[in-house]
C-alpha cells in the first residue's frame, strides 16, 4: 500500500512539484494550504507523514506543526525550511518536528528524510529494552535506553546535537555511534577535543590557512571542517571554545561557510555537527562565558546521558561484561560476594570509565578465579559501610512494605514514598527487590 503524505504549503506550485517526486517513488501525496485544512485531511486520510513549510502566508508553521502535534504526536513531520529560518526550524524540532530540509529541497534527501521518518516511528512504538546492535552503550535502564532510541532516530537527519554528562558516561562512544547510524556513515567522521589547543591552534586545526598566513606555513592548510565536508564532526569539551572561535562556528551552523586564516573567499561545507561536553553551557550561558545564540544552535536536539550513580540496573551488568572483557580466554573469573558488596556501594564518580579501570586492574592483580575484595581499590565502597549501611536497609524494608500495601502497584508505591517512578525503579534494581 502506498504510503500517505500531507504537503502542507499555500503554494500550489510548490505542491505540485513535490507531489510529482514523491510519485515517483510511490508516495500518495495530499495537499493543505491552511493548519485547519491539514487537520481535516489527517483525520479523514490515511497520512503516515507530514511535508510542513514553515513559512506560511497567513499563518505560521509553528502553529499548524502545534495543532499537528495535539492531534496525533505520533505524527513525522518534517519541516521545509527557507534561507535564514534556522530559529524557528530548531523550535520546530523543540516542538516534535523530525527533521528538517531546506530549500531548495534535494530530491535525495528528501525521500531519505521520509523513509527514516517512516520507518523510526515504527521502531518508536516498541520501547528499547536493550541496545540496538552495533551500539557500544550497555545499559538496561529505561532512562538510558530512551537516550539511545532518540539518538537512533536523530542519527538520520542533519540536526545539530549536544550530548552532555559527567566524565566517563559514554558521551564519545554514543557521538561515534550516531555518526555510524546516520546516511554519513561512510563519509569522514572526524574528532577534535577543543581543550586540549590553544586558540590559535584550534583556530587553525578548524579552519585552516592559506599559504604564507603565518610564519612556517609554507603551504596551504584544509581545516577539520573541511576534511569533515559531508561527514560529521565531533566537538569534544565544546564548553572550552574561546569567544573568538565560538563566534566562527556560529557562521558555520548558520550559513555552511567557513574561511581559512588568511583566506579571501568562503568555503561552502555541508557537515553534521556533534558537540559535546560535561560543563553546563546554560550556567556558562548566563555568566557570559559562553554565546548564547551558539548553545541554541548546538542544542536543537540535547541528549543527557545519566551517571553510573543514577543507573544502578547497570553496575553488575557493565562490571560482568569488564570481567568478561579482561580475564584470560577460557578462564573467566568472579567477583567473590564481598567484592560485589562494595562495588554495588560505590558512588562511581568517575561513572562507567572509572568502573572499568578498577575491573581491569583487579583482574589483572588476581592469580585465581576468584576477584576478592582485597584486589579493590581500598576506598571503594567503604563509605556505604556503618552508619550508611544501616540506612540502606532501612530503605530497603520501607520501600518493600509500601509495595507490598498498593500490591505491587509502582506508580501508587512511587507516590506514596514522595518519590519518582524513575528513582523508585532505581531504588528496587538496587536493592534487589
Amino acid at each position: 500500500m502506498h504510503k500517505g503524505i500531507l504537503i502542507v504549503d499555500d503554494n500550489k506550485d510548490v505542491y505540485d512539484s513535490l507531489a510529482l517526486i514523491l510519485g515517483y517513488y510511490q508516495y500518495q501525496c495530499h495537499w493543505a494550504e491552511t493548519g485547519a485544512q491539514a487537520v481535516d485531511v489527517v483525520r479523514s486520510k490515511k497520512i503516515d507523514a507530514v511535508l510542513l513549510d514553515l513559512s506560511l502566508t497567513y499563518e505560521s508553521g509553528l502553529d499548524v506543526l502545534a495543532t499537528l502535534m495535539d492531534n496525533d504526536a505520533t505524527l513525522p513531520v518534517i519541516m521545509i525550511t527557507a534561507f535564514g529560518t534556522f530559529e524557528a526550524a530548531v523550535k520546530a524540532v523543540k516542538l516534535g518536528a523530525v527533521d528538517f530540509l531546506p530549500k531548495p529541497i534535494k530530491t535525495d534527501k528528501l525521500i531519505t528524510a521520509l523513509e527514516t521518518a517512516l520507518a523510526n516511528r515504527n521502531a518508536a512504538s516498541v520501547p528499547l529494552q536493550e541496545p540496538p546492535d552495533g551500539c557500544p552503550l550497555r545499559s538496561r535502564d529505561p532512562a538510558t535506553l530512551g537516550i539511545i532510541a532518540k539518538a537512533v532516530r536523530l542519527a538520520s537527519t542533519n540536526i545539530p546535537i549536544l550530548i552532555t554528562g559527567e566524565s566517563g558516561t559514554g558521551k564519545e562512544l554514543l557521538t561515534e555511534y550516531i555518526h555510524q547510524s546516520s546516511p554519513r556513515r561512510d563519509r569522514p567522521f572526524v574528532r577534535v577535543n577543543c581543550s586540549v589547543f590553544s586558540e590559535s591552534l584550534v583556530d587553525n586545526e578548524l579552519f585552516g590557512h592559506e599559504k604564507g598566513a603565518f610564519t612556517g606555513a609554507v603551504d596551504q592548510h584544509a581545516g577539520l571542517f573541511e576534511q569533515a565536508d559531508n561527514g560529521s564532526i565531533h566537538l569534544d569539551e565544546v564548553g572550552d571554545m574561546s569567544h573568538a572561535i565560538q563566534a566562527k562556528l556560529l557562521r558555520v551552523l548558520e550559513n555552511g561557510e567557513l574561511r581559512r586564516l588568511a583566506g579571501t573567499r568562503d568555503i561552502k561545507v555541508d557537515i553534521r555537527i556533534i558537540a559535546s561536553t560535561n560543563k553546563n553551557l546554560e550556567e556558562m550561558a548566563e555568566k557570559g562565558e559562553f554565546r548564547r545564540d551558539l548553545l541554541f544552535r548546538l542544542s536543537a536536539a540535547h541528549l543527557v546521558l545519566p551517571p553510573l550513580r543514577e543507573r544502578p540496573c547497570d553496575i553488575q551488568l557493565l562490571a560482568e561484561m569488564y570481567l568478561a572483557e579482561f580475564s584470560p580466554p577460557g578462564k573467566p573469573k568472579r567477583l567473590s560476594q564481598k567484592a560485589w558488596e562494595r562495588v554495588r556501594a560505590h558512588p562511581w564518580p568517575g561513572n562507567v570509565r572509572e568502573l572499568r579501570g578498577v575491573i581491569q586492574t583487579a583482574v589483572a592483580t588476581t592469580t585465581g578465579d576468584v576477584v576478592d575484595d582485597d584486589a579493590l581499590p581500598h576506598a571503594l565502597g567503604r563509605v556505604a559501610t556503618s552508619v550508611s549501611g544501616r540506612l540502606d536497609v532501612a530503605e530497603k524494608d520501607i520501600i518493600a512494605k509500601t509495595l507490598e500495601e498498593v500490591g505491587g502497584n509502582k506508580s501508587l508505591a512511587a507516590e506514596k514514598l514522595g518519590i519518582s517512578r524513575r528513582t523508585l525503579y532505581n531504588k528496587m534494581a538496587r536493592y534487589g527487590i
